[in-house]
């Protein structure tokens, strides 16, 4: 919808009943899908195939759908709680019909600031009492040098059918979980490919055969990620050879992420294809049909797709002297929470059963509707991110994120992994062959993914259709919390690959070359990529190679942000009553988009990142002030605007709440009666972001952050009972 339009109608209609469904339509454009202008640099990779929406949204449904039964018994959710004394705990439990000798468990822990000092501190953890092997790697600190994060393996013995138990942690002295690992374990691995051209002949054979190569990074303990008696795990990468000739394929190749428990007698393996060197010849979409075997033994067929250029996909296969190992991981949650890992979602809230078996049922259509595409089909993500529309997958975490924090249902965990998996298809994912690691800055810092902007420019696609196109505007965060919980290497590399992707797709120009700055970004944009900056560095462990690379990234961003606002001394006249204004129309500013920046930077506050906080204050003095400044004649009702005019017709800013709404609703008063404006009966609109915004201020410790809450909250508590259906914003005070 025209920007100019709509706000001409916010000046002069005096309807405004009318005017609030207009604002609404106007706010799903925004909030949801399409960029208001299309001269904003470096947000939007052009559509592949794929039309952008001609249509309005519709409002969403009043009344939820009928339950539809789940495609398997969901395991019972029972409260559980720790041991005295615990930092935390995790329930392990098994629907096995069988009993299982040994149940290794492997899984992400988020730790408060000053609970485990692990430079001194070993990790304990018992059931019932008693202690049982335990395992931490992948360890990320806090800025005060304790755990932020860790990978834990614990070895759990004889679990019943149906057995839940309860692991709680403890600090006590470091020890030593020396690993059991044979010299030629019997894993044996064999995966082929046959290649396909554009009419249906066979035109190779590919096989990669891994270990051998296993063998010598066990030799040599290179590429190992765990270490210890529970578990060991090495990321062994291969090329696929032509089955006649030898020759690797130039773009093909695989990442297995090799998982020995039980001293080596089960293997777990992530078996990650991927289609993404950034600087051969001539990428492209690879048509193919493969096949996992093991000792000559299909273990895993995948009948023919075509694997999208610069995309990537994963199976996972268990091998060894028994079937894999059936538990289910619960967190405590409120201790997850707590860490401030995530936003401090609502926990009160019970997730519709309705919106749970939908989602779940929705995602077994769409895997049948989406069979042709194989691992490249999209399930429940928008395929083309500037759709316009309300969207589950717009928000601090996409709705189906926010679903399984909240409710730890088993279906909204895979419908959430399903998400992470689908955003592995859209083709962002550029490795850097020199280093194996994703397109980086220091190396080229004028390179963009845009071929018209990079020095030096990237290889030409060919043949590059795609169902999907990308921007940063409307992008979610996919692998973070599927990262934290399951702590598997595929989701870690996905959050460095969007992330790579968000620095080197705008104009280096505006970017500030090998900087990545996020400055010219839609503010909304500008606001998903700080949060994947602050949620890749959090990720990654303190001796990765690529910490200090997207730490200094990051740092350099909310360096940027607090000279050009708060420690700038022209900021008054540039930035009027503290909006931020949009990048490319300086004249209007978004609350809504405003709102999203505030939500992360209050994250980014609370993980103490350098300078967030005098940030986030700044901005919050636009963000919280609106909603308090009715008695210098900015009425509340209209604080959940759409785009609102911040300069009069000689550019002079408006530097008074009264100046700034008789620009934007001249003649208006405040009553009793005015319409509240941003929907505020439903958890998707921008009443319901901007709750988020105040809960999130609020735990960032921004004054006045939870008297606006609670004032907010009392002008729209209709929006609660929807909650249960949308929690996306349900972001509370601590």
């Amino acid at each position: 919808m025209n920007t100019t339009l709509i706000r001409k109608h916010v000046l002069h209609n005096k309807h405004h009943k009318w005017l609030s469904g207009l604002l609404f339509l106007a706010a799903l454009s925004g909030c949801g899908g399409g960029s208001s202008s299309g001269s904003e640099l470096g947000i939007t990779v052009p559509p592949s195939n794929v039309p952008p929406s001609t249509t309005e949204p519709t409002l969403p449904p009043t009344t939820t759908e009928p339950a539809l039964p789940p495609a398997s018994t969901p395991i019972a959710k029972a409260p559980f709680t720790c041991a005295e004394g615990a930092i935390t705990c995790v329930e392990v439990a098994a629907p096995s019909a069988q009993a299982q000798a040994s149940v290794p468990v492997t899984f992400g822990q988020p730790f408060k600031a000053g609970d485990w000092l692990h430079t001194t501190q070993g990790l304990i953890a018992k059931v019932n009492g008693a202690t049982i092997p335990l395992q931490a790697d992948e360890i990320s600190s806090h800025r005060d040098g304790s755990a932020r994060f860790a990978v834990l393996s614990a070895q759990l013995k004889d679990v019943q059918p149906g057995e839940a138990r309860i692991i709680n942690l403890y600090t006590g002295a470091k020890a030593n979980s020396p690993p059991s690992v044979p010299a030629d374990p019997d894993w044996n691995l064999e995966v082929e490919t046959q290649v396909y051209d554009a009419s249906g002949n066979v035109t190779a054979t590919l096989v990669t055969q891994p270990q051998a190569q296993l063998k010598s990074q066990i030799a040599s303990n290179s590429g190992r990620r765990l270490s210890g008696a529970v578990a060991s795990e090495y990321t062994v990468v291969t090329d696929f050879k032509d089955k006649a000739s030898g020759t690797p394929h130039p773009h093909l190749s695989a990442r297995f992420h090799t998982r020995l428990v039980d001293g080596g007698a089960r293997i777990r393996t992530d078996v990650v294809m991927e289609n993404t060197r950034t600087w051969t010849t001539a990428p492209g979409n690879i048509t193919y049909s493969m096949v996992i075997k093991r000792n000559g033994v299909t273990l895993h067929t995948q009948p023919k797709f075509t694997h999208y250029h610069h995309a990537r996909w994963h199976k996972v296969v268990w091998t060894g002297s028994s079937v894999q190992p059936l538990v289910r991981v619960r967190h405590n949650m409120p201790y997850f929470m707590a860490s401030k890992a995530v936003w401090n979602y609502d926990l009160g809230l019970k997730i519709a059963e309705a919106s749970l078996a939908k989602d779940y049922a929705d995602l077994a259509n769409a895997r049948t509707d989406q069979a042709a595409l194989g691992p490249m089909g999209n399930g429940l993500l928008e395929k083309y991110f500037p759709m316009t529309g309300g969207r589950s997958d717009i928000g601090p975490y996409p709705r189906w994120t926010a679903n399984y924090l909240v409710s730890q249902d088993q279906r909204a965990q895979e419908v959430m992994l399903s998400i992470a998996d689908a955003a592995a298809a859209v083709p962002i994912h550029y490795r850097d062959e020199d280093t194996s690691y994703p397109l980086d800055l220091d190396r080229y810092p004028t390179v963009s993914i845009t071929p018209s902007w990079s020095n030096p420019v990237l290889p030409t696609i060919v043949d590059g259709t795609t169902i999907w196109t990308p921007d940063i505007a409307h992008q979610a965060s996919y692998a973070y919390v599927p990262y934290f919980i399951t702590g598997d290497a595929f989701y870690l590399d996905e959050m460095m690959f969007w992330t790579a992707w968000n620095a080197a797709a705008p104009n280096p120009t505006y970017r500030g070359g090998g900087q990545g700055l996020a400055k010219d970004n839609q503010v909304r944009g500008q606001a998903w990529a700080m949060r994947a900056l602050g949620e890749t560095h959090r990720s990654l462990p303190d001796n990765h190679p690529r910490k200090s690379y997207f730490g200094g990234r990051l740092a350099t961003n909310i360096d940027w942000y607090a000279k050009q606002y708060p420690l700038n001394p022209n900021a008054s006249s540039l930035y009027p009553l503290n909006a931020i204004p949009k990048p490319d129309e300086p004249h209007l500013t978004g609350p809504w988009q405003n709102d999203y920046f505030g939500i992360v930077f209050a994250q980014l506050a609370e993980n103490s990142d350098p300078n967030a906080k005098v940030v986030l204050d700044w901005v919050s003095k636009f963000n919280l002030g609106r909603f308090n400044a009715e008695a210098e004649g900015f009425c509340t009702a209209r604080v959940a605007g759409y785009y609102w005019t911040i300069v009069d017709v000689n550019k002079a800013p408006y530097t008074t709440w009264k100046s700034l709404y008789q620009a934007n609703y001249p003649g208006e008063s405040c009553s009793s009666t005015q319409t509240i404006d941003g929907y505020p009966n439903w958890s998707g609109g921008y009443a319901a972001s901007a709750r988020a915004m105040m809960a999130s201020a609020n735990n960032a410790g921004v004054s006045n952050a939870s008297i606006t809450y609670s004032k907010w909250r009392s002008m729209t508590t209709s929006m609660d009972a929807d909650f249960a259906n949308n929690p996306t914003f349900a972001i509370v005070p601590r």
